[in-house]
């Protein structure tokens, strides 16, 4: 009778414990990490971290997204290659080292209006620059909003001929150092995390960043000087490792791609807090230069020239976005008419 119960008992703890194994798998939630240099109180971080939640919702609990700090942008990038991250969101030039095609979006003065840049990059550049990354075994999942790069300084830099001579801190982006060489800077080649110490130090005194983001670092009080040239743009770029991402089954990736936040609004969020944060900045002393038209020309005409030979310098990709950029452009008049 008891050799019976023990029976009795053990083929039911048995059976628990496969029925544990067989529900196990189906509600486990894999933990993905997000590398991003954008840290709070900064607004990047904020929507970085919208991201990430709007990834976890949309999987029905089969991912749990947190955003990963990781100073410098190209390393975070290699690692999503590599798979230690699943995620990455960064700007074209940080993506660059992966897909250096897709730093035509982020050319000096390719853009004529923010109007344009919307219209072109949602329609025209977002399937080409798709394609290059998958080609590099990421996903693009979206591309949102990280400003356009003023130049900051040390001194007084509105006039673009103070910056000749000039040691400035340059990105690894092949734009970076045709612009600053445009200005007939001295270029030093840093990685963002080591910007700030440079400026202290005298390495550098002049770069250039989205006035959102430099008025969150050390430089917005050893670089007080800010030209908003409106130069080039960042789009923050949302990728994941595609191994990764195909692992994921098809209704999963579907959901995940139509709950991610809308660019559009994140792009009107990111404006609406640069204006504020300009006032700010202002009122506790920083010197912001909003130059004219007539003003940002003496900019745009030492850069120009140079832009045909950067595109053609870079790979069959960046040729191809680039064509369709000039096509969106096209399009982009023919609705404003």
């Amino acid at each position: 009778m008891i050799l019976g119960n023990i029976k009795a008992f053990a083929a039911v703890g048995a059976g628990l414990l496969m029925g544990i194994a067989a529900i196990g798998p189906a509600h486990a939630q894999e933990a993905w990490k997000l590398g991003t240099l954008m840290q709070p109180p900064a607004l990047g971080a904020t929507l970085d971290d919208e991201f990430a939640a709007s990834v976890s919702k949309a999987s029905a609990g089969k991912l749990a997204v947190e955003r990963q700090f990781v100073g410098n942008e190209q390393e975070m990038v290699s690692q999503v290659v590599r798979g230690r991250l699943q995620m990455g969101a960064t700007s074209a030039f940080g993506a660059g080292v992966a897909v250096p095609d897709a730093t035509v979006v982020s050319m000096p003065y390719v853009w004529s209006s923010d109007a344009e840049r919307r219209f072109v990059t949602d329609r025209f550049a977002m399937p080409v620059m798709k394609k290059l990354f998958a080609e590099k075994g990421l996903e693009l999942l979206a591309i949102h909003e990280a400003g356009y790069n003023g130049v900051f300084c040390k001194m007084d830099c509105s006039n673009p001929a103070s910056l000749k001579g000039a040691k400035a801190r340059v990105s690894p982006a092949a734009a970076s150092k045709m612009f600053w060489q445009s200005m007939g800077a001295n270029g030093v080649q840093l990685p963002i995390s080591e910007l700030w110490p440079g400026l202290e130090q005298n390495l550098v005194v002049a770069a250039d960043l989205p006035f959102p983001f430099y008025a969150t670092t050390p430089g917005a009080q050893s670089a007080p000087y800010f030209v908003v040239t409106q130069h080039l743009h960042h789009p923050w770029l949302y990728f994941v490792n595609k191994a990764a991402w195909d692992k994921l089954d098809a209704a999963t990736r579907d959901a995940i791609a139509k709950n991610l936040p809308d660019s559009n609004t994140v792009r009107d969020r990111w404006f609406a807090e640069e204006r504020g944060k300009i006032t700010d900045f202002v009122s506790k002393s920083g010197k912001v230069y909003n130059i004219s038209d007539a003003q940002r020309a003496e900019w745009q005409k030492l850069v120009t020239p140079n832009l045909p030979g950067l595109i053609g310098s870079l790979g069959p990709g960046a040729q191809e976005l680039f064509r369709a950029i000039q096509t969106g452009k096209e399009e982009f008049k023919k609705t404003k008419g």
